[in-house]
């Protein structure tokens, strides 16, 4: 007889939202949840470069201009320590980032808000090959 063996659950793939807009950031998260993302949510770049679980994070949606730290100095911080998965930027700035950027590809894609969280899902996908 064979011993009967719960599968374990499906792994849901990790995304690290960061944004400093609470209505933004809990719309992303409610968005990725329900479309089977496990979500990592932080208010600011400083507390998600703290929190050691996002650097299992498949992917990271972060915002351009926030408190202390911009989502550009966010991911190089993440890459400093060896994350090498995609970045999304959303933004209602563009312009500036583009400039801040200085022509570097640091997000592979880039959303601007307000964002509609069909676009964002669909980014999240293709960022994590499930598109």
């Amino acid at each position: 007889m064979h011993d009967m063996v719960d599968p374990a659950p499906p792994v849901r793939p990790r995304i690290c939202v960061v944004d400093d807009d609470a209505a933004v950031r809990r719309a992303s998260l409610l968005a990725l949840e329900a479309c089977g993302y496990e979500v990592r949510a932080h208010s600011s770049p400083i507390q998600a470069l703290r929190d050691p679980a996002v650097g299992d994070a498949l992917c990271l949606v972060t915002e351009f201009l926030m408190q202390g730290m911009d989502g550009i100095a966010l991911v190089r911080g993440l890459r400093a320590t060896g994350w090498s998965r995609p970045a999304i930027l959303v933004t209602a700035y563009r312009a500036d980032y583009l400039a801040a950027a200085n022509g570097e590809a640091i997000f592979v894609d880039i959303l601007e808000k307000p964002a509609i969280e069909r676009r964002l899902i669909a980014s999240v996908d293709r960022a994590t090959g499930r598109a």
